[in-house]
């Protein structure tokens, strides 16, 4: 499997290592995509496991991925990558230049993790111990320390495959849910989980400066999560409650909009061309108000509405129930539909996260 994408930046590529979240299967891995092209890296991916993602970029890419990325848990530089048999992981480590990975008198420990019950046959701890014994004998002076290391050599068992590298980040869902959880702030039972509203942020392609537009913006969660990555934001929402409830949240978040305004989506209040990307979630709930239309006909309108505003090179990410078909609303209005990623929510509700670009 190869997926390539090419811009202006340039640099030495290293072979890379994304350990993602198993709460969608595909999520994960295209918010990793959307983030590169968004920033601009090159890659090329080179093979793709359950919640495990390999490909050669720009090693700095890491650095973007691990501040923006919602549904990434760690990435670093791979090391190895074969089969999940306990003579192949250790002698396949035993070949490769380990010390240029770690330096002597540095500290560090090894960690094994486990994918869906993949290969268990094998002990992760007695692995563990194996590869740091491989470690000490290849590096120099360097010891183990398994409470502060200074680096953290860590292990995937996946598919049947062994995915090994140097962690060089981690990222961390505190800040997500603590976002999720406000006790004195402006809330609403249809309110946008944080974490993914920063994972459509990215599938977006917003960047910092980007003029991010919510035209049904609720309590303002997407518009939290594009300002906490650089965009500048703007919301609209028919009921003025949400919006004197996004104002709150936003004051909370130190975020200063745009522009927050009491306005309908079908006839947004933008000059043309201003906007760089649309990421919202429509109402289609029964805690939400369609405006007195059918569902589809208010994507419909929106839609329509949303083509003068957006630049000719813009990005909608949107929220959508399964069943009502947004891409072939869109491409009736001649946006290019891009990727599509669906979420279970009840019996009642698939959702469909759906990106689309201007024609």
């Amino acid at each position: 499997m190869q997926s390539r994408w090419r811009q202006t930046r340039k640099s030495e590529t290293a072979r890379l290592f994304f350990l993602v979240s198993g709460e969608n299967p595909t999520l994960p891995f295209a918010e990793i995509k959307a983030i590169l092209e968004a920033e601009g890296y090159e890659y090329e991916v080179l093979s793709k496991l359950a919640q495990v993602l390999i490909l050669k970029s720009d090693q700095r890419c890491i650095g973007s991925v691990a501040r923006r990325a919602s549904l990434t848990r760690a990435c670093g530089r791979l090391i190895a990558h074969c089969k999940a048999s306990a003579r192949e992981i250790l002698n396949v480590i035993k070949n490769t230049q380990i010390s240029s990975y770690i330096s002597p008198n540095e500290s560090f420990c090894v960690r094994i993790k486990r994918v869906r019950g993949s290969s268990p046959e094998l002990d992760r701890l007695a692995l563990e111990r194996k590869i740091g014994k491989v470690i000490l004998r290849s590096a120099e002076k360097v010891r183990v320390d398994l409470k502060r290391p200074k680096k953290t050599f860590l292990g995937v068992l996946s598919d049947g495959k062994f995915v090994f590298g140097l962690k060089e980040a981690e990222i961390r869902g505190g800040d997500f849910k603590r976002r999720g959880l406000p006790k004195t702030i402006y809330s609403h039972s249809a309110a946008m989980p944080p974490k993914l509203a920063r994972c459509m942020i990215n599938l977006a392609r917003a960047k910092a400066g980007d003029i991010i537009l919510d035209p049904f913006c609720g309590t303002g969660s997407l518009l939290v999560e594009a300002n906490l990555i650089g965009c500048r934001v703007v919301g609209l929402d028919v009921k003025h409650r949400m919006i004197e409830g996004s104002t709150v949240n936003l004051s909370a978040y130190n975020v200063v909009a745009e522009g927050l305004i009491v306005a309908d989506a079908r006839k947004p209040p933008i000059s043309p061309d201003r906007i760089d990307r649309v990421v919202t979630d429509p109402p289609y709930g029964i805690s939400t108000t369609t405006l007195g239309m059918k569902t589809s006909d208010l994507f419909k309108k929106f839609l329509m509405a949303i083509r003068d505003p957006l630049k000719d090179d813009g990005y909608i990410c949107l929220a959508a129930p399964k069943s009502i078909n947004v891409n072939r609303i869109a491409e009736e209005l001649d946006f290019k539909h891009e990727e599509s990623h669906f979420i279970y929510v009840h019996r009642r509700l698939t959702r469909e996260i759906a990106v689309f670009k201007m024609p």
